[in-house]
Formats: C-alpha cells, structure tokens, sequence
C-alpha cells in the first residue's frame, strides 16, 4: 500500500450513513486508503459497511482493541470483511490504553504478551489450523495483513517480528524513522525482508489559514492525549518532557484549561499539521522523507461541523494523490 490515507471516525457522532458517504468521498478523492477509529464503536462492523459501499479504496481498523474481542472471533470477523472488500482491508491491532479498559473493568495486564498471543490466534484461524468442536474457521480468499497499533519502541519490534506493517501516531518525524528502523531491525534478524512491514503514520491536521486559530484548535485537539500514559510517554520521548509532564498535572486535577494551555506550539508542530495548507505540506513532507509510506491524514474540523471538516481536508490534500 503506498499513497495517503485518511481517518473517517465514527465516534465523532455522525449518522454511520453519514460516516458511510464520507468513506466513499475519501476513495472518490483519489485518495488510497480510508482507516476508521475505535472507541464507542466496532470498527469491523465499521469496515463491513465501507466495504460494501467502495470499489477500490484500502480499507483498514485504525486500530482492533485486542481487549475487547475473544481473537477467533476477531479472525471471522475480519474474513467476513475481507470477502467483502475483495482483498483490500488491513486488519489494525491494538491494546487500547490502560485507563480505558480499567473504566470497562479489564485489567489489561502484559499488553504485548496478550498482543503476541491474539497475533498467533488469528493468524492459526486464518490458516485453518484451529479446530472446535471439528469445525474449522473459513480460510479468507484472500490475505489479511495485520498492522500494528505501536505507540512503544518494544511494540514496533513484535512488529518487526510478527505484523506485516505499522500504525503509528503523535510521532515526530524522528520518533517515527526510529519506530520503523526499530521493526525492520528485527525483521531482518527474523529472516523477513525488511520492506515487507509497510510504515503509516497518522497526522492530525488542524487546517486554517490563520495560524492563532490553527494553533488554538491544536492545543484543545492534542491535550487529550497527553492525559494518557502511552501518548504522554512519546511527548516525553521526543523531547517534550515538560509539557507532558503539565498536561498529565492538569489532566491529574482535572483541569481541562490547564492541559490545553501546556501544549506549546512547538510541540504541536512536531506531531501534527498545524496552519494553511502550504504549510502543512511542506510538514507533511518530512514524514515522507523519513521513511513514511502512508501517511494518514486524521481531520479536525475548525469552526464546522465534522462532515465539512473531513470534506475540507479531502479537497485540501487532493492534489498529492
């Protein structure tokens, strides 16, 4: 898969026939890949709906929460998609986060040992290599590539070791060559070729021509992730300790205004796509020449509703496709 891709989110609480004509307007833009969240959603039901409303748009989970779904399940899930869409959906993978699953009641223990776990699961239903009660899971007609979520340096290297690509987020561009030199690394060592994992990287984009307006929506976009320990941990990473460190105070205190006034500019510079179009693609640039293959671009409506935001950036980026 090369191209751009784009986020369409059903948790923005659009009408899913809304969200539908929005994953059709993506594949309609020329653009080569739609990938859909998960939160107060299920994102292969999600998948389901694209599939059978597209043609020839890559359609993939961004991300799977691993937590939430027995992985033999999962796996006749995501073949009932992939049938479907024709061979053009990518299964995303992820653990979701701690303080997340902790409200559902789930104690998410050794994330990337249940990863791993799931990981082999699936793939043996795939292959038909499971059988309960003498009935084996249906073999998909065509391959499932499975992506991982890898907000950790350690997750990227399972990656590297198991996953046939990554989906990355809130990296800079440094912390972004570093997470998929660190996969094609351990592919390597695993006697896999290292182009196999396809890098993509998600990059919210607040885009206005105004750049105190771009950086104000920024500010309020980003603080919600600094509040959680994964995200907050790659702000630090990358050089950001102190505002990380402000935002999870705030967040602690639940001070909203707090955490939105602890995310600088520069910060917001290094993992987002922040002001007039120009700008952002010149931005968005420096993940390519890091070694992006897809960059996803993930909209932020400014002032407008959801549906116009995404539409916004559709036209915006159209020209890079």
């Amino acid at each position: 898969m090369k191209g751009y891709g784009v986020t369409v989110s059903p948790m923005s609480g659009i009408p899913y026939s809304e969200f539908v004509q929005l994953a059709r307007a993506t594949e309609d833009a020329g653009y080569s890949g739609v990938f859909i969240p998960e939160a107060n959603n299920d994102a292969l039901m999600c998948s389901l709906a694209v599939a059978s409303a597209t043609k020839r748009i890559t359609i993939a989970t961004w991300i799977v929460n691993i937590y939430l779904r027995e992985p033999t399940l999962c796996a006749a899930a995501a073949e009932m998609v992939q049938d479907a869409a024709q061979g053009r959906f990518i299964l995303g993978l992820g653990v979701s986060h701690r303080p997340a699953l902790e409200q559902r009641g789930i104690d998410m223990g050794n994330a990337r040992d249940r990863l791993r776990r799931d990981t082999k699961v699936i793939r043996d239903a795939f292959s038909g290599a499971i059988d309960m009660f003498g009935m084996k899971f249906r073999a998909p007609k065509n391959p499932i590539p499975i992506y991982y979520a890898a907000l950790a340096m350690e997750t990227s290297k399972l990656a590297g070791e198991l996953a046939d690509g990554l989906m990355l987020y809130m990296c800079s561009p440094d912390r972004m060559r570093k997470s998929i030199d660190a996969a094609r690394n351990v592919a390597q060592q695993h006697g896999r070729k290292p182009a196999d994992i396809t890098a993509t990287c998600g990059l919210s984009v607040f885009l206005h021509d105004d750049m105190k307006t771009a950086y104000a929506a920024a500010r309020q976009g980003l603080a919600f992730y600094g509040a959680l320990p994964f995200y907050n941990r790659i702000m630090t990473n990358s050089g950001f300790a102190g505002p990380a460190a402000q935002i999870m105070a705030a967040a602690k205190r639940r001070d909203q205004a707090g955490m939105v006034a602890a995310v600088t500019d520069q910060l917001a510079d290094a993992v987002a796509l922040v002001g007039p179009v120009s700008r952002c693609i010149e931005r968005l640039a420096a993940y390519r020449e890091q070694g992006c293959d897809v960059p996803i671009l993930v909209p932020n409506p400014i002032g407008e509703d959801y549906g116009a935001g995404v539409r916004r950036v559709l036209q915006a980026f159209a020209k890079l496709n």
